[in-house]
């Protein structure tokens, strides 16, 4: 299973927010470059750069990447800066500054902007970001098939929920949006009925009641929610087999996940790792697997891309080996909540 497919299209979606001297340069790079482009950031004052499976490269005017900046490679000013993240932000700030106090802009084709800025507080609330002074474009990829190996293996004998676990850029989210795909659109002759919770619009490139993003035929998409009140709206009112979402970090979202399985609700969804000593050592991790819900855990490698399908007994079992007793394995689902 590799993650790098055919990224072109998305990448021309992004470089027509930009002007035509970095759309120029970027058309100049060798095409198998083009579409291994993971990010692009771009920093006030910088020289831009190009992030390929984890590496950084400058590029150059001439369409060259080197390990290093040089006098010719990309540099942008603040004012061609400005003009770019205004471009970004269609030109309204305003319209998005739920999300950019958020620290990001979502596009409409499902590419994640990082911003990184100054913190406006009024009374410990934070009210804005200003003086934005670097953007990170995280290039999103619909690479169609990409889970076949991880549904062959899983789901066609059984529905299991799973856990998606790696670093950024591994493609977790590039795999839930395959698995919604293809359950919900007739794997091993069941369409199956998902619900995908997209709080940042990711998963599905959501803009009004159109879905950038192939996400099935029958997956109802609910964003902009935060995910722990998507989880109990979608549990409420859509009667799924499986919840997609991406990224669980909090107590409140593992609340209203045991709110869902209480009602046989299914889930695919995704946590951030830095090692494999994380699927031990993690707090949000050990919660979940307390749950006793999960039923594997499915490891990304961002250097190769390839998915490692672990039984989630295995951990429990290794965690509790660690402790060096059975309190974890003995904790009932109930002194989570």
């Amino acid at each position: 299973m590799i993650i790098e497919g055919d990224c072109l299209r998305e990448l021309e979606y992004v470089l027509s927010y930009m002007n035509d001297d970095l759309k120029k340069v970027f058309s100049l790079l060798d095409i198998n470059i083009q579409n291994r482009i993971n990010e692009i950031r771009i920093r006030k004052d910088s020289y831009i750069i190009i992030v390929i499976k984890n590496t950084s490269y400058f590029i150059d005017y001439n369409g060259d990447i080197y390990d290093y900046p040089s006098n010719n490679c990309v540099y942008v000013n603040k004012a061609d800066f400005d003009k770019l993240y205004l471009s970004f932000c269609i030109y309204s700030v305003y319209s998005n500054a739920e999300n950019i106090k958020n620290g990001f802009i979502t596009l409409k084709n499902g590419s994640r902007i990082g911003i990184a800025g100054n913190a406006v507080y009024d009374k410990n609330e934070l009210l804005s970001v200003n003086d934005v002074s670097s953007i990170n474009i995280r290039i999103s990829k619909d690479v169609k098939n990409c889970a076949d190996s991880i549904l062959s293996f899983l789901y066609v004998n059984s529905f299991p929920s799973i856990i998606v676990a790696g670093k950024p850029n591994s493609g977790k989210t590039t795999i839930l949006r395959d698995i919604a795909r293809q359950l919900s659109s007739g794997f091993n002759n069941k369409y199956a009925k998902i619900a995908v919770v997209d709080e940042r619009g990711e998963i599905c490139g959501k803009t009004g009641d159109c879905s950038e993003l192939d996400i099935g035929v029958n997956t109802d998409v609910l964003t902009s929610f935060p995910k722990d009140k998507g989880i109990e709206i979608a549990t409420r009112t859509l009667s799924p087999e499986m919840i997609v979402c991406d990224e669980i970090s909090t107590q409140k979202e593992v609340k209203s996940i045991l709110y869902a399985f209480s009602s046989g609700v299914r889930f695919a969804l995704s946590v951030h790792i830095g090692s494999r000593d994380d699927l031990i050592n993690k707090p949000i991790i050990r919660t979940l697997l307390n749950t006793r819900e999960f039923s594997y855990l499915v490891l990304l490698d961002n250097y190769t891309y390839k998915a490692e399908i672990v039984d989630a007994g295995e951990i429990i079992d290794e965690i509790c080996r660690r402790d060096n007793s059975d309190n974890f394995c003995n904790c009932s689902r109930s002194s989570l909540v």
